[in-house]
């Protein structure tokens, strides 16, 4: 199994922070890898609540609550739905924490198998968790631009622009 933790310190409070990542259909406003994200269920928060996010350039997933703690955080089960990385046991945690009254650290936490055996791992040591680990620190870094100021991000080339002119 693949792991990895990235985190950010948002200067943003708890609270504010939790209303942006807890608004699942809402994930494209600061993601820079996802074009366009919506609810597939009628539940919008909780255990159960679904989400499809479609990927850029191109590639399709669907995020489904499989643990939430109001406030605090939440983990998904992640399922490829078309063109996606060869991947199963697929899932990620976010966990929100409070560093004073405005500054949060949220913390995003990735778990996965490959699928394809031996040709998997080899495509995953050279290419896919690369890729990963560099989609979810423009997640987060995105997350920090919204959060901080409001700017929907795009694109990975606006989110570089932001942070290059700030």
């Amino acid at each position: 199994m693949t792991t990895f933790t990235k985190q950010i310190i948002i200067d943003a409070s708890k609270q504010k922070v939790w209303q942006i990542v807890s608004d699942l259909g809402g994930i494209y406003r600061y993601n820079p890898g996802v074009s366009k994200s919506y609810y597939t269920t009628d539940i919008t928060d909780g255990i159960d609540a679904a989400r499809i996010c479609e990927l850029q350039p191109t590639g399709k997933i669907m995020e489904t609550v499989t643990h939430w703690n109001e406030g605090e955080g939440f983990s998904l089960r992640v399922d490829p739905i078309e063109k996606a990385p060869p991947v199963k046991n697929f899932s990620g945690k976010f966990q929100l924490k409070e560093i004073t009254g405005i500054r949060t650290q949220i913390t995003v936490t990735i778990n996965y198998d490959m699928k394809l055996g031996a040709i998997g791992l080899l495509l995953n040591n050279l290419i896919i968790q690369a890729k990963m680990e560099e989609g979810i620190k423009d997640l987060l870094e995105g997350l920090k631009v919204f959060s901080e100021t409001g700017i929907e991000i795009k694109n990975t080339k606006s989110l570089r622009h932001i942070l290059d002119v700030a």
